[in-house]
């Protein structure tokens, strides 16, 4: 039975402390992808020694064992996934595959990890995608598009007009076209969005009349 879990938390601790390396025993440690995420971001490297360890999904189900021995994901600047395409035009992305890239919109003052998963390269009208950051690196942001983000891990707080709204996991935001905001967390977050149009610099296709 795993008795310690790694998590995002348990990195940000390691690494303020100065640790760049976990060390954990197989079967008695559990991964979380949110953890996986922020080791890439700041270099720090997950190691599994003796027998097969287990790792978070967000899934329900049996945990899946990892494969290697020693792990550090890979950090690309958009980041990298698992996906399987039907030729139906279905898409399938693991979620434990997620490698969060760079994200450089806000400034490159800040440490934001991002990686669309869903664009108009799969025929969507919008883009979907995971982002992450730390309290350090809440930034303000305006929307030329609409969004809906659901917390994944963590605290996420949106601030418009002087007023701060709180979503924990589990919980859903929409931010509609032209808002100004401060994307906040008051420790670090994790957080599945949804934009439309997919590409929003371009003019948006016309939405169905009701």
């Amino acid at each position: 039975m795993p008795t310690r879990l790694i998590t995002a938390d348990t990195i940000d601790t390691a690494f303020a402390r100065g640790e760049r390396r976990i060390v954990a025993r197989r079967g008695e440690a559990v991964v979380s992808p949110g953890a996986w995420t922020r080791a890439g971001e700041l270099e720090v490297e997950i190691v599994l020694e003796g027998a097969p360890a287990v790792e978070a999904s967000s899934s329900v189900g049996t945990p899946k064992a990892t494969a290697p021995a020693a792990a550090k994901p890979p950090a690309g600047d958009k980041g990298s996934a698992d996906r399987t395409v039907d030729k139906s035009g279905l898409v399938l992305v693991r979620g434990h595959s997620v490698r969060l890239g760079k994200f450089t919109g806000a400034g490159p003052a800040f440490n934001i990890g991002l990686t669309d998963l869903i664009t108009s390269r799969d025929g969507a009208p919008m883009t979907a995608g995971i982002m992450s950051w730390a309290r350090e690196d809440s930034f303000p942001w305006s929307l030329d598009y609409d969004e809906v983000d659901l917390v994944l891990e963590g605290i996420l707080q949106i601030t418009i007009d002087g007023r701060t709204l709180e979503g924990r996991a589990g919980d859903v935001f929409y931010i509609p076209k032209g808002s100004s905001i401060r994307f906040g967390t008051p420790s670090r977050t994790r957080v599945l969005y949804a934009t439309y149009p997919a590409d929003w610099s371009s003019p948006a296709p016309a939405r169905p009349q009701k």
